[in-house]
C-alpha cells in the first residue's frame, strides 16, 4: 500500500447486512501433503457435515483418520454425528475453546482470505465460491499437489444420506 491520491473513496457494502445470506466453507487440510480443500454448504447443519465427511472418506479409503474438528459447536455432542464418525473409521479430535490457533489450518485461511476474499464485494455467493476455487487450484499447481486425492472431495458425487 502507499500513499496516492484518490477521487473517490472505494465502499463496500456493509458487512452487517447479507441480503442474500451466508455460506459454509466446509474445509479439510492434509498436514502431511500441504493440501487445502473443502465444500460450500449454505448451512453448517448435521446433515450436510455428514455428507462432507462422507466425501473425506472417499478420499481417503484405507487410511487412518485424524479430523481436528474446529468451529464445529452444533454438531460435536450430536449422538448421530458421533455414531456417523465411529462407522467412518474417522477419530475426532476437539479443539478447546478459544484455542483455534492450534489448528494448523488456521493459518492457511489467513492466506486464502488475502488472496481471495480482501477487498471484494461480490456480488453473488458463485462469484466468491469460483474465486476460492481458482485459488485452491493456483495453490496446489505451485505446490506441485495437484494429484493428490483429497482434490477429488469437490467432484465426488454427492453420497447417500442416512
Amino acid at each position: 500500500m502507499t500513499w496516492a491520491r484518490q477521487k473517490r473513496a472505494h465502499r463496500l457494502r456493509a458487512t452487517y447486512r447479507r441480503l442474500k445470506g451466508t455460506e459454509q466453507f466446509l474445509a479439510f487440510y492434509d498436514v502431511h501433503a500441504d493440501c487445502l480443500s473443502g465444500v460450500f454448504r449454505r448451512r453448517k447443519r448435521i446433515r450436510k457435515v455428514a455428507e462432507a465427511f462422507r466425501r473425506l472418506r472417499r478420499c481417503y479409503p484405507r487410511q487412518r483418520l485424524f479430523v481436528i474438528l474446529d468451529n464445529l459447536h452444533n454438531v460435536h455432542d450430536h449422538p448421530r454425528f458421533l455414531a456417523l464418525l465411529r462407522r467412518l473409521r474417522i477419530h475426532p479430535v476437539w479443539t478447546p475453546t478459544d484455542a483455534s490457533w492450534i489448528n494448523l489450518i488456521e493459518a492457511q485461511f489467513g492466506v486464502l482470505k488475502r488472496f481471495t476474499l480482501a477487498h471484494t464485494d461480490d456480488p453473488t455467493h458463485a462469484a466468491r465460491r469460483s474465486r476460492i476455487y481458482r485459488y485452491l487450484r493456483y495453490r496446489h499447481r505451485k505446490l506441485r499437489s495437484l494429484h493428490h486425492p483429497l482434490h477429488r472431495l469437490r467432484s465426488l458425487s454427492p453420497v447417500k444420506l442416512e
